[in-house]
């Protein structure tokens, strides 16, 4: 048998060391597929179809994917990691219908904060841990990612459960009771849940706040020069733990501060609110009942200063109300009310009973411009409790959401 030429061998090899790597799919077959993660140490999980989005998470080289839907265009597709369960866009041009032959490359850690990541030897994988932050008093920021540029997706104190999903750098990925999902630094977890903190002295009753100039500051400490934790409307219950100061030490819903006690009463007249109301009209305002939340929509009726108010869906921008005394329900602007024992800032979980996404969209209509994909156990703000759809804001970005989808 003659030799073959040069030429001829080279193209051949080339030709076998092809066939052996995994070929990438085509984008567009992808849908209903697994597929895994080649040709990159990690790929990111993103929270929209581009490189310009958050991070939400990551997979390792050879992990295996869940195709969710091509709707990403371009080479992007909606994905679930089957590790983690997180659901977002990955880049299809990193990912193959077959791992690759060739062991991953290593990953040098990243260098974790000093401080107890968790006793005792073993996975913390599906384990059970609670919060366990040095100062009893702070919380600690359950992040959308393993970052502390991440978005807040809420706070927790000392004694909250939740299950550790997996860790990576100094970061644990949790499933929270409530069903949602973030990050944790693991300097702030513990995995003893027989430990009980000394906390908080006994509570010696309940209060609620009163103010006739708007919300009232709940602080870090017992003073005005401490930093604001949050703040609150008149009519809120609270409990007290300790009265010694002019600033009480007491908690709301949870959260663990100090308040002037000239805001606190004991007396349990709760600022004389109307029973089954949670809300009046704010003083100087003769106020318009919209039929629908917009300012250009029919007007049912106007209400003077001190009307009481229940409302029945909060938003940042309008509410949804009924007027006890005379039975009208519709919208009032918030910026006109009282709010009385509500949360500062409405929020809402997005929930998909396919564990996906939910479109926002440019207008409250299934036939408008899709804006973004919110995943599935994100928080939401209300803007605008608007019936069968809600004006919401995702991160920075506002746009309607249908509101079957928010609990």
């Amino acid at each position: 048998m003659k030799h073959l030429p040069k030429t001829i061998c080279l193209l051949l090899a080339a030709m076998l060391l092809l066939t052996a790597l995994p070929a990438p799919v085509q984008a567009g077959s992808l849908a209903g597929n697994y597929a895994y993660v080649v040709r990159t140490s990690w790929l990111n999980l993103r929270a929209g179809p581009g490189l310009q989005y958050d991070i939400l998470g990551k997979a390792l080289r050879g992990e295996m994917i869940d195709i969710l839907s091509y709707e990403g265009g371009g080479t992007w597709v909606s994905v679930r990691v089957m590790s983690s369960g997180q659901v977002g866009f990955m880049d299809s041009s990193y990912l193959a219908s077959a791992p690759e032959d060739v062991p991953p490359t290593p990953i040098t850690p990243t260098p974790v904060y000093p401080g107890p990541i968790y006793p005792g030897p073993g996975s913390p994988t599906n384990r059970r841990a609670v919060v366990r932050n040095p100062v009893a008093t702070q919380f600690l920021n359950l992040r959308q990612y393993a970052s502390y540029a991440a978005p807040v997706l809420g706070i927790y104190y000392n004694g909250t459960q939740f299950t550790v999903l997996s860790e990576s750098g100094g970061w644990y990925y949790v499933l929270m009771d409530t069903g949602l999902r973030g990050y944790f630094r693991s300097e702030f977890v513990s995995f003893d849940l027989s430990h009980v903190d000394p906390g908080l002295p006994v509570a010696q009753g309940t209060a609620k706040i009163v103010s006739s100039g708007g919300r009232v500051n709940l602080r870090q400490g017992p003073g005005y020069s401490y930093p604001v934790i949050a703040s609150y409307y008149p009519g809120k219950t609270v409990t007290v733990y300790s009265k010694n100061q002019a600033f009480w030490q007491i908690s709301v819903d949870g959260v663990v501060g100090f308040m002037d006690r000239k805001f606190l009463s004991t007396s349990g007249s709760g600022g004389g609110s109307t029973s089954g109301t949670n809300a009046t009209v704010r003083s100087g305002a003769r106020l318009n009942l919209r039929q629908q939340p917009s300012t250009s929509a029919k007007v049912l009726g106007q209400y003077p200063a001190g009307t009481a108010v229940r409302v029945t869906r909060q938003g940042t921008e309008w509410c949804a109300v009924t007027i006890p005394s005379t039975g009208a329900t519709g919208y009032f602007m918030t910026r006109y009310l009282n709010l009385r024992g509500l949360p500062e800032m409405p929020t809402k979980i997005v929930k998909n009973a396919s564990g996906g996404f939910v479109y926002m969209r440019a207008r409250a209509t299934k036939n408008a411009q899709v804006i973004t994909k919110v995943p599935h156990n994100s928080v939401i703000t209300v803007l605008i409790p608007a019936g069968t759809w809600s004006r919401v804001r995702f991160g920075s970005t506002n746009g309607w959401m249908m509101s079957a989808f928010l609990k």
